[in-house]
């Protein structure tokens, strides 16, 4: 019985890194979940947000740079932690488990701006 234990014990701790999150991901939830504690740093990132969805149809690059530009602003606010986690999640499958573990990280601190 206490090899039994002892077995699943040494599989299971084996097991656990194929189910970590990848230290680029690690480190984008950590920076999502600074923002989220910091009102200040959330209430840039909900407006952040609002100017991303508000740009999502534009046509006009006169609206899409000035778009930029403010956009550009919130990351600065937000700091370079944030902008490097927020850049890790382009190159992300969205099906991978750390495509999974970003999306539900972003999506947390989307539903603290509502």
């Amino acid at each position: 019985m206490k090899k039994t234990l002892t077995a699943a014990a040494v599989c299971g701790l084996l097991a656990w890194p194929a189910f970590a999150a990848s230290p680029d991901v690690e480190a984008a939830i950590k920076a999502f979940g600074n923002v989220a504690s910091n009102p200040d740093k959330l209430k840039t990132y909900c407006e952040m947000s609002k100017t991303m969805a508000a740009g999502g149809d534009e046509e006009d690059e006169a609206k899409i740079a000035a778009l930029d530009k403010k956009m550009e602003g919130h990351m600065k606010a937000l700091g370079s932690d944030f902008e490097k986690a927020f850049e890790a999640g382009a190159d992300l499958d969205p099906d991978s488990a750390d495509g999974k573990a970003f999306d539900g990280a972003l999506d947390n601190l989307d539903n603290k701006c509502a």
